[in-house]
C-alpha cells in the first residue's frame, strides 16, 4: 500500500484528523508518523507539555496503521495497551514508530516508540494488542 493511499485513509477518521499527524513511512510490518504540536494537545498548560492521553492515542493510531494500513472494512480493535512514559513530551513535533512483533489470524502485537529529538531519548514506549476480526 502506498503512502498517499494510507494518508487519505487517515484523513477519513475524525479522531486522527483531531490528532493531526502525517504518515512518514509505511511497510508490511511497520509505520512511522509525526504529529505537530498544537495547543489542543497540551496536558500541562504551565509547562506546555503534551497530555499523556494524546501521546498514547497517537501511538495507538500509528500501531493500528502498522497492523492494517489499508483500513479494511472491519478495522482492528484495540484490546489491550501498556504505555510507559519515560520523559515529558515538550512543545514540538512528536514522532512514533510502530513495529508489528506478531500478527496471527486473530490478534496482533505491536511495539511503539515515540520521541522528539532522537529515538535514543524516548518520550514513551508501548505495547499494543489488537483484535483482528
Amino acid at each position: 500500500m502506498d503512502l498517499q493511499a494510507v494518508s487519505m485513509n487517515v484523513f477519513r477518521v475524525p479522531f486522527f484528523r483531531f490528532l493531526n499527524f502525517d504518515i512518514q513511512e509505511v511497510g508490511e510490518f511497520h509505520a512511522k508518523a509525526e504529529m505537530a504540536f498544537d495547543s489542543r494537545h497540551i496536558g500541562n498548560p504551565v509547562m506546555e507539555h503534551y497530555h499523556g492521553g494524546i501521546i498514547a492515542s497517537f501511538m495507538e493510531a500509528t500501531a493500528a496503521i502498522a497492523v492494517q494500513p489499508d483500513f479494511a472494512e472491519v478495522p482492528v480493535k484495540p484490546i489491550n495497551l501498556t504505555v510507559d512514559y519515560l520523559r515529558p513530551g515538550m512543545k514540538g513535533p512528536l514522532t512514533a514508530h510502530a513495529t508489528v512483533t506478531r500478527k496471527g489470524s486473530r490478534i496482533a502485537s505491536v511495539r511503539v516508540l515515540s520521541w522528539q529529538a532522537s529515538p535514543e531519548k524516548s518520550v514513551a514506549e508501548g505495547l499494543y494488542h489488537f483484535l483482528l476480526v
